[in-house]
C-alpha cells in the first residue's frame, strides 16, 4: 500500500532544528560548474533548485566529520573519481551534513542544485550523515535527520518524497517518475547508503514524533 503524503499546515517561519552550523561551499566557480552540469544532464541552463520534490538521505563513507566536510569543499570533482568525472567537472555536493553527535552543517543553500543523486539532482535536497557504513550511524543522527526533514518540508511545501540513496534506482517507487537524464551514457550505480534500517527508523520517528509521512 502506497504511503500518503501528510498535508502539513505551514507556519509563517520554519524553525531551525537546533543550531545549524555553517560550512559554506558556494563559490562563483561552483555555480558556473553547476550550471554547466545541469545543462548537460537536465537540459536546464540554471544552477537554481526551485520547488524541490525529494529529500535524499546518504552516508558519507568517510569516518570523520572533518574529512567529510573537506570532501565537499572543492568546486571541481577529484581526479580519482574517474567515473563521475567523465560526466562533468562539478564536485559532489549536498545541502547538509549531519555529524555523529547530531550537529547539522549547512553547505549548499537549498536554492542551489547539488550533485548527489544521478537523475534527481534537479529536484532534490541531499543530506549526508558522517559514517563509514550503516553500522556507524547514530541515534543522534537519526533525531537530527528527522528534525531536519520536518524543517525542510515546512520551508519547501513542494517536497513530496523521502528516499535513501539506496532506493533511488527503484523504478517501482513513486519518486522515480521524476528521473531525468539527458546523457544516456551516465547511468545510476547501485548504492548501499544509508540502508533499510536507518530509513525505516527515520520514517517511524517522523511519523511518531511529527506525524509526517512522505512517499518514497
Amino acid at each position: 500500500m502506497r504511503a500518503v503524503t501528510v498535508i502539513i499546515l505551514i507556519v509563517l517561519s520554519a524553525p531551525l532544528p537546533g543550531e545549524i552550523k555553517k560550512f559554506p561551499v558556494v563559490t562563483p566557480e561552483r555555480l558556473a560548474l553547476t550550471r554547466e552540469y545541469c545543462l548537460r544532464h537536465y537540459g536546464m541552463d540554471t544552477c537554481e533548485l526551485s520547488h524541490p520534490k525529494i529529500i535524499v538521505i546518504h552516508y558519507t563513507a568517510i569516518g570523520s566529520l572533518r574529512g567529510s566536510l573537506e570532501c565537499f569543499r572543492p568546486a571541481g570533482v577529484s581526479r580519482n573519481r574517474t567515473y563521475i568525472r567523465k560526466f562533468g567537472r562539478l564536485n559532489v555536493g549536498v545541502h547538509f551534513v549531519v555529524a555523529q553527535n547530531g550537529d547539522i552543517y549547512s553547505l549548499l543553500p537549498t536554492s542551489i542544485i547539488g550533485r548527489h543523486a544521478i537523475g534527481f539532482n534537479h529536484c532534490s535536497i541531499g543530506i549526508e550523515n558522517v559514517a563509514r557504513d550503516s553500522s556507524e550511524l547514530t541515534r543522534e543522527q537519526l533525531r537530527s535527520n528527522a528534525a531536519l526533514v520536518k524543517y525542510l518540508i515546512q520551508k519547501h511545501p513542494s517536497i513530496e518524497f523521502l528516499i535513501g540513496h539506496h532506493e533511488y534506482t527503484d523504478r517501482k517507487l513513486p519518486h522515480y517518475r521524476l528521473y531525468l537524464q539527458k546523457d544516456r551514457e551516465y547511468r545510476p550505480t547501485a548504492k548501499l547508503d544509508p540502508g533499510d534500517r536507518f530509513m525505516s527508523d527515520l520514517r517511524r520517528l517522523l511519523d511518531e514524533k511529527y506525524h509526517i509521512v512522505l512517499e518514497r
